[in-house]
């Protein structure tokens, strides 16, 4: 079970008021987050205790909070958004984290701070901050962040389809992601269509 604070109660309330769109985005990366995670525990290929799941999760739900500080005529923009506008996109992941440190415990403040902070990287170095060196959880958010975002209608498009997210993603349409992990968001994804 995720603890949430009632400042980050407040936040995800004044997300979903502001930016429905956002606000069930981050639960649906949560959601398939979880599935990812429980899955590789499952199997062996990873390890996380219970408490280190709920931090991640915690971490997926809150991933985008910081476009609460993002223009909606931004977030919603269905034409091409200038440099300018991509700029201003960009630093919502180090607003994420600003936003939320303070409601965080020590104990789930890294997890949390990586996920929010650098969930946009890649490890072909193609992300924001163009690192290489990304934890498997944070890695696992992100595919799921790009999946949903593919998958899931958009206000300013329709989503595609489970097979066309995937190929997307394994064309490398939103930056380089592992084998292993792209092997196992097939996995939880095989019953969406």
């Amino acid at each position: 079970m995720i603890k949430m604070t009632d400042g980050l109660r407040n936040l995800m309330e004044e997300l979903r008021i502001n930016s429905a769109e956002t606000y069930y985005h981050c639960i649906n990366v949560k959601e398939l987050t979880s599935k990812m995670i429980r899955k590789m525990n499952a199997e062996g290929y990873t390890n996380y205790s219970p408490e280190q799941v709920a931090q991640i999760c915690k971490g997926a739900l809150l991933h985008d909070i910081g476009k609460l500080e993002i223009r909606n005529f931004i977030l919603t923009k269905a034409g091409p958004l200038t440099p300018e506008e991509k700029q201003n996109i960009k630093s919502h992941a180090k607003y994420s984290y600003e936003m939320i440190k303070d409601e965080l415990d020590d104990d789930e403040r890294e997890i949390v701070k990586n996920i929010c902070r650098y969930h946009h990287e890649r490890i072909d170095g193609s992300g924001y901050e163009h690192m290489t060196d990304i934890p498997l959880y944070v890695q696992v958010v992100s595919i799921c962040d790009v999946f949903a975002a593919l998958y899931f209608d958009r206000i300013y498009r329709h989503g595609v389809n489970c097979d066309e997210a995937l190929q997307m993603i394994e064309r490398g349409e939103s930056g380089k992601f592992g084998g292993d992990v792209l092997d196992y968001l097939k996995k939880v994804t095989a019953e969406l269509d």
